[in-house]
């Protein structure tokens, strides 16, 4: 799959949660949305630090910070993107036969432990395992459908 067909096939599946997703269409989407964060916060790099700067010497009102970053390129790309990345990374684990339920357990529970070294080493650990799973070959037909790669041919 090319990256544009990619980038497309992401947001018109924005909340599609079932399915399959294939290693070339996840890598393509993560790629975009790593050059349009780059992109983004680029243009709002200079909003971004004079707000840095107002809550190192003032202090800031959280809903303040909050208003600056929502309402910047960085923000939209984000909110833009967020879902998508959350909807192919499930059908990606999909594609290998695991459970959507993996991606709560590698990448949103981590964000609750305390900042305790063991717990910050089973974080790590656990994004390396989601890396892995994304990186993995998918296999055959399985439960989640029939395998994307041999519909293209």
């Amino acid at each position: 799959m090319s990256f544009f067909d990619s980038v497309t096939s992401a947001f018109r599946n924005y909340f599609n949660f079932s399915g399959r997703t294939t290693r070339s269409e996840y890598w393509w989407f993560f790629l975009f949305c790593i050059v349009l964060y780059l992109l983004a916060f680029s243009l709002s790099f200079d909003d971004l630090q004079q707000e840095l700067n107002k809550i190192g010497t003032q202090g800031a009102d959280p809903s303040e910070v909050m208003q600056v970053f929502t309402t910047s390129w960085f923000g939209i790309a984000f909110f833009v993107t967020f879902i998508p990345q959350i909807t192919i990374s499930v059908r990606r684990l999909h594609d290998i036969d695991k459970s959507g339920w993996w991606y709560v357990g590698l990448q949103i529970a981590p964000s609750f432990l305390p900042g305790i070294f063991i717990f910050n080493l089973i974080s790590v650990m656990a994004l390396f395992l989601f890396i892995f799973f994304m990186a993995h070959e998918g296999g055959s037909d399985n439960r989640y459908g029939p395998n994307k790669l041999k519909e293209e041919l």
